[in-house]
């Protein structure tokens, strides 16, 4: 059904050790489509699907020398997806509550004074966050716009978990001042 070949050992070695991107680029071009309808079987999203076999497949480009320790490329790709594919699938479960809780800014949030103080709110936030030294505003933004669990940001950033979880510290601390004083 979804038959992704495996690396030969030159093929490995030329893409781990050499950095050969038209071996890799070889590789990806032939292999994409597969490990895309895989993904689609499990996430039912094309789009989705299309950006788990692009992960999955820039992981195996990032891991370098790493490479070479992988008994077979085919199965950890499989392994890879359909694991990125779940957590993906964990992370869209949809948590509903009682629309009572809501139904006051429900209505308040149609009002055009509470979209303007809305936008004020979000330039003030906005403002904050570019206050930030760069590392720290780079580990708050992947950690809370992108989602990023703290271990993603820190392969990412090419930095230590606990260093993320400082720039996170650091970040929230200077946040709540610069927005404390804007009251």
């Amino acid at each position: 059904m979804y038959d992704i070949k495996d690396f030969s050992e030159e093929q490995k070695h030329k893409i781990a050790i050499m950095r050969d991107e038209y071996v890799f680029k070889e590789f990806f071009i032939k292999n994409l489509e597969i490990l895309e309808e895989y993904a689609l079987s499990i996430v039912k999203d094309n789009c989705h699907a299309e950006d788990v076999a692009s992960e999955v497949f820039w992981e195996i480009w990032n891991m370098g020398p790493k490479l070479m320790e992988i008994k077979s490329v085919s199965a950890y790709l499989y392994r890879a997806t359909k694991n990125k594919c779940l957590n993906l699938l964990r992370n869209k479960i949809v948590r509903y509550e009682s629309v009572e809780l809501h139904c006051n800014t429900l209505i308040d949030d149609l009002s055009p004074e509470a979209l303007l103080i809305s936008t004020e709110k979000t330039k003030e936030i906005e403002f904050a966050i570019n206050q930030l030294s760069p590392k720290t505003k780079e580990a708050f933004l992947l950690v809370k716009d992108c989602q990023m669990t703290y271990k993603q940001a820190a392969e990412s950033m090419g930095i230590a978990v606990k260093t993320v979880d400082r720039h996170m510290q650091i970040a929230i601390e200077k946040l709540y001042f610069l927005l404390k004083a804007k009251k």
